[in-house]
């Protein structure tokens, strides 16, 4: 619990333990720091310069020799304030060079293919979407049999960004997968229809604009394939109106909340 806590605000594995070792000796030396902590004496001034430099960790030479101790906890509060404001600060540099950032973007040359990995690069993938697609433009989406329930809770969550922003939603799903047709359906500009149970994948499909989004939603190592291309998301866009309509209906809303009868 303690050394959990300890990492999540920064601190190394060598850092917690030489932490811990000095809040229940007190004074002490190095000596005893590298026999208490495990960690070797080539490293442990090197763990203690960074504790100190946090304002965990205070020194003192008495008669030639040099004693470490750490200070009170209540100095974490103060290194978080003082990592606070240094992440400010830094937010500050780097907005100011966004835009020289973007310009250098523009002018390299784009690759019509990319791939994110991990749930993080699919959740980068996916934002792609919501941030392509402006009011009234459309977004088709097919396959997916089923996702782990924490994806799932994100995913409905930005599905509920994308019917704010008022970008319509078609989607073909397994007939396996009518829960997820359930959370989903309530939502403006929101229409599902069904993919036999035969079709079965743990893929979706994501077809918008010039781009077409291959989710594998694999709890291990999942990924997504963008390719953007104006003829590979016509040819896709083809094959999903093709299935569209021969689909099993589900309800339709057409509404958004902000739009008015």
């Amino acid at each position: 619990m303690i050394e959990n806590a300890l990492r999540e605000i920064g601190l190394t594995d060598g850092e917690i333990r030489v932490y811990l070792g000095l809040l229940e000796t007190g004074s002490t030396t190095t000596g005893k720091i590298t026999k208490n902590s495990k960690i070797s004496g080539s490293k442990v001034y090197e763990v203690l310069d960074r504790l100190i430099s946090k304002g965990l960790a205070s020194s003192v030479t008495k008669n030639g020799v040099k004693y470490f101790e750490a200070t009170s906890p209540e100095r974490i509060l103060d290194y978080l304030d003082e990592k606070k404001e240094q992440i400010e600060e830094e937010r500050t540099t780097i907005q100011k060079i966004i835009p020289e950032l973007i310009l250098k973007q523009k002018s390299a040359t784009k690759s019509n293919v990319k791939v994110f990995t991990g749930f993080e690069g699919l959740k980068t993938a996916n934002e792609d979407i919501i941030k392509t697609l402006k009011k009234g433009e459309e977004w088709l989406s097919m396959g997916l049999t089923e996702q782990p329930k924490a994806w799932e809770i994100y995913f409905n969550k930005r599905q509920k960004v994308r019917a704010e922003k008022e970008i319509k939603h078609r989607h073909l799903l397994n007939e396996k997968y009518k829960s997820l047709y359930h959370k989903r359906k309530k939502l403006p500009l929101t229409e599902f229809r069904f993919l036999s149970k035969e079709i079965e994948m743990p893929t979706s499909i994501e077809i918008y604009k010039n781009k077409v989004l291959i989710l594998i939603l694999l709890q291990v190592d999942p990924m997504a394939i963008m390719i953007e291309s104006e003829a590979v998301s016509s040819s896709f866009r083809n094959y999903f109106n093709v299935l569209w309509k021969t689909a099993k209906g589900g309800k339709v809303t057409t509404k958004s909340k902000r739009s008015k009868a």
